[in-house]
């Protein structure tokens, strides 16, 4: 079987259409850093949910209910989606929708002012709805543009560009967080929302139009609505999914590790200014530096994935995470959270990258929307669970530490579920190899 040389790789990754799903990772980050991670966490928590008019930690206990709203509906609609989509041949159209919806509702976030919590609840459970359903469409373009020998690689390719659209849309808002969560700056962390959404819409427009779904097979005719159809097919789905006994350990030890990146995207910032009383502007300094890492790290373990298998990369990094939670809540040291944020950075997209790759070595082929969709509901449902946990113990004991503590244990379980999955491809005849293949 031909092995791949660094010239080949490079021509697999600048391959349009590998460039133009790359870019869509480098779009939709803008989002995830600064509506979820950054910017507007701390505006909801610090200006919308004011300690000052309610409670102390509320806002913590209102984002994770956010969140956790906002996941659930996410989840419940992903494998719908994804069966429509693999029926209708239709991934880009709903990939397109669900990304310019998601954009005009970030774009009303700049209106909301302290005290309009329900509000600003409703807006972000929307765009964020949009965005976490897009990003199903996106992962599952993985394994038509991969093949066995590559699709780590290719996957890291992607979380870096990702991690640089990240490291920019920060550097571009910088000047405007600048002068921190104060009255007379209100205006300028308003318009890093309107910045935010124009990058992820110009970015998103090449895998608008270079991404091609699959006419591997004929669109399946039905005799009712596609949705449904998907709805339909989902329940089919959900039946027969025990017959993918290592899909299902899978996804649960997915959905069981997960909650500790959830919880690092939504309440980092959150954690640094409670717990440490970080600025705004050191904490958009601290994503800065985790990117940079991130980005050569996403490709050196996309590689490592393709060499060693994606279960064992998996298994390396999440004990990584172990390692980032108990440094994390060890020290009030600023220099030592760094640290630890870093190590976070570079364990959450490895992490990732190993888990995609091998999510696509246990789906059946032409059903990759809809198995991607289960493997959304995963990490979705994890996303449920996670915030709300820690937003409930943080109100409840006032330690922002003992919450962050909590995620050990879903790391560990993952973990060690993780050990009985048996990494087995159902994908057919690829371009480099032929049969029924195993990864390992």
């Amino acid at each position: 079987m031909k092995k791949y040389k660094f010239k080949d790789t490079v021509r697999i990754l600048f391959r349009r259409p590998v460039v133009s799903w790359a870019l869509y990772d480098f779009a939709n980050t803008s989002f995830a850093v600064v509506i979820i991670t950054i910017i507007f966490p701390v505006y909801f928590t610090g200006i919308i949910a004011s300690p000052e008019i309610y409670s102390r930690n509320f806002g913590d206990l209102m984002w994770g209910i956010a969140s956790g709203t906002s996941m659930i509906i996410a989840s419940f609609l992903s494998p719908v989606f994804g069966a429509i989509a693999d029926t209708s041949r239709s991934k880009n159209k709903f990939l397109t929708i669900l990304t310019l919806a998601c954009v005009s509702f970030s774009s009303l976030l700049f209106f909301l002012k302290e005290g309009m919590v329900a509000w600003a609840v409703i807006l972000f459970i929307v765009s964020n709805v949009f965005y976490e359903t897009s990003m199903m469409f996106y992962n599952s373009f993985l394994p038509g543009l991969s093949s066995k020998k590559n699709t780590g690689i290719i996957s890291g390719f992607g979380f870096s560009i990702g991690y640089l659209g990240g490291l920019i849309i920060l550097i571009l808002i910088y000047p405007f967080a600048a002068g921190g969560i104060e009255p007379a700056n209100l205006f300028n962390i308003k318009i890093t929302f309107i910045i935010t959404s124009i990058f992820f819409l110009v970015f998103s427009l090449p895998s608008f139009i270079f991404l091609k779904d699959s006419h591997a097979a004929s669109t399946v005719k039905i005799k009712t609505s596609y949705v449904s159809y998907g709805f339909k097919k989902f329940i089919s789905t959900l039946r027969n999914i025990r017959k993918h006994r290592d899909l299902m350990k899978f996804l649960i030890s997915y959905f069981l590790f997960s909650n500790a990146f959830s919880v690092l995207a939504f309440y980092v910032a959150i954690y640094a200014r409670g717990t440490l009383n970080m600025e705004l502007t050191e904490i958009i300094m601290l994503f800065i530096f985790g990117h940079i890492p991130a980005i050569i790290s996403s490709i050196f373990f996309g590689w490592l994935t393709d060499k060693i298998g994606s279960k064992l990369t998996v298994t390396i990094t999440l004990v990584m995470w172990i390692t980032v939670i108990i440094l994390m809540t060890a020290s009030d040291i600023k220099a030592v959270f760094y640290a630890g944020y870093i190590l976070a950075a570079i364990s959450t997209g490895s992490t990732l990258i190993a888990s995609r790759s091998l999510m696509s070595f246990l789906i059946p082929r032409d059903r990759e929307a809809e198995f991607f969709g289960f493997y959304s509901i995963s990490g979705k449902a994890s996303s449920i669970l996670g915030p709300v946990t820690f937003g409930i113990i943080s109100f409840i004991t006032k330690n922002q530490k003992i919450a962050l503590l909590s995620t050990l244990l879903f790391l560990i379980s993952g973990l060690i579920i993780l050990q009985f999955v048996k990494v087995t491809s159902y994908r057919a005849k690829e371009t480099e190899g032929t049969g029924h293949l195993s990864e390992n």
